[in-house]
C-alpha cells in the first residue's frame, strides 16, 4: 500500500504535465532557428547555444550500479572541463543521514530482502549502518551479466554500498576541486524533505558548491520550504506544477518580464518512441526560446538516444541527463 500510494503521488504530476503538454504531438517537433537568448549569460547552467551541457543521470547507472561511489567515480573518467554535472538522487535514514538512492523501496537495486528478511523495506526505516550491509549492485546488469550479483558481507566492495551524499563531496571535491556541478533531486516530501534541504545547504556552505548545487524535486512541499527558508541561497529546479504554468505562459505568449522566478531551471522527461511516454513539445525549440528569454535553464532527462540528444541541442537544449553521459557527448562532440 505505501508503495501504491507513494508511486501515485509522485506521478500524478508528471502525468498532468504529460496529458496537458503531449496530446497533440505524435512526431517530434520540427527544426527550428533558436533565437538564442542564452548568450554571454555567465551561468554556468546556461552555456550559450551549442554547448549543451551533458549530466550523467542516477550518478551514471550506465557505467556502474546508480548512485554509488562507484557510478560517481566513473564520472570523474569521463567528464570534460565544460560539461562536468552529476545527478543524484538523495533519502534520509532513520538516523538523519543524507543517503544516495532512487526509488521507494530497496529491493529494487539491492539484496534488502534477504539481508532483512522481508520485502519491501524503505531507507527511512533503517539506519545508516544497517543500511551499509546491503549490496547495492546485486541488480545491476551489464550486458547480459549481472557482475555484482552474490557479493555478501566483506566481499561488497566500499564503493558500491549505499553512499553518503557527504561522501560523495568529499570524493570529488578532494579529487577536482571546483570543478564539478551537481544537480540534487530530494526524493521524500515532508516531514523528511526539510531535513534533507538543511543538509543539502549545510554542506554547500562546507564545501563552497553554492553556485555549483541545483535540488531538484517532484513534491512542491520542497519547493516552498527553500523559497522560505533559504530564499535566493539555494537554485531549485522547477516544481511540476510550475512547469505546467510556464508552459501555459508559452501557449499564451504571456509577457513575464515583471516576474519573479524562484526557480533557475526546468527539468523535464523526454521521450520519443520508446513505449514510455511522448512528451516532444518540451522540447519544441519555441518553448525552449521562452524560457531563454527569461533566464531559465531548459534541462532534459532521462535522454539515452543520440537522435534525441541531437535534436534537443539543436532546438537550444542546456543540459541532458543520461545514463552513458559518454555516448551522448561523443553523439554531440565527437572524442
Amino acid at each position: 500500500m505505501l508503495g501504491f500510494i507513494y508511486t501515485l503521488l509522485r506521478k500524478f504530476p508528471l502525468f498532468i504535465i504529460a496529458g496537458i503538454m503531449c496530446l497533440s504531438s505524435f512526431t517530434p517537433p520540427e527544426a527550428e532557428e533558436p533565437q538564442v537568448f542564452n548568450k554571454d549569460t555567465g551561468s554556468f547552467f546556461l552555456p550559450d547555444y551549442g554547448n549543451t551541457l551533458i549530466s550523467s543521470h542516477r550518478s551514471g547507472r550506465g557505467a556502474a550500479p546508480e548512485n554509488t561511489l562507484m557510478a560517481i567515480k566513473s564520472n570523474l573518467v569521463f567528464a570534460s572541463s565544460d560539461s562536468a554535472v552529476i545527478e543524484m538522487d538523495v533519502q534520509l535514514t532513520k538516523d538523519d543521514v543524507i543517503v544516495l538512492y532512487h526509488s521507494l523501496f530497496l529491493d529494487e537495486m539491492s539484496d534488502s530482502a534477504e539481508h532483512f528478511g522481508k520485502k519491501n523495506t524503505v531507507v527511512f526505516t533503517k539506519t545508516y549502518e544497517e543500511l551499509r550491509g546491503l549490496n547495492m549492485g546485486e541488480n545491476f546488469k551489464s550486458g547480459d551479466s549481472y557482475p555484482y550479483r552474490g557479493l555478501r558481507g566483506e566481499d561488497i566492495p566500499d564503493d558500491i554500498r549505499i553512499t553518503k551524499l557527504r561522501d560523495v563531496f568529499e570524493c570529488i571535491e578532494t579529487e577536482a576541486p571546483g570543478h564539478y556541478r551537481y544537480i540534487i533531486e530530494v526524493k521524500y516530501p515532508n516531514p523528511w524533505a526539510a531535513k534533507i534541504v538543511d543538509g543539502i545547504y549545510e554542506m554547500m556552505n562546507e564545501y563552497s558548491l553554492n553556485d555549483r548545487v541545483i535540488v531538484a524535486s517532484f513534491w512542491p512541499d520542497v519547493s516552498y520550504y527553500i523559497d522560505f527558508k533559504y530564499p535566493d541561497k539555494i537554485n531549485r529546479s522547477a516544481n511540476p506544477f510550475e512547469i505546467v504554468d510556464l508552459y501555459g505562459c508559452y501557449t499564451r505568449n504571456d509577457d513575464l518580464s515583471n516576474e519573479d522566478f524562484k526557480y533557475v531551471a526546468l527539468q523535464m522527461p523526454y521521450y520519443w518512441d520508446d513505449g514510455k511516454l511522448l512528451v516532444a513539445n518540451l522540447g519544441k525549440t519555441g518553448f525552449i526560446d521562452y524560457a531563454h528569454k527569461y533566464g531559465i535553464s531548459m534541462q532534459y532527462w532521462t535522454v539515452n538516444k543520440e537522435e534525441d540528444a541531437k535534436q534537443l541541442a539543436q532546438s537550444g537544449a542546456d543540459l541532458l541527463m543520461t545514463d552513458y553521459p559518454d555516448r551522448l557527448r561523443n553523439a554531440l562532440y565527437g572524442d
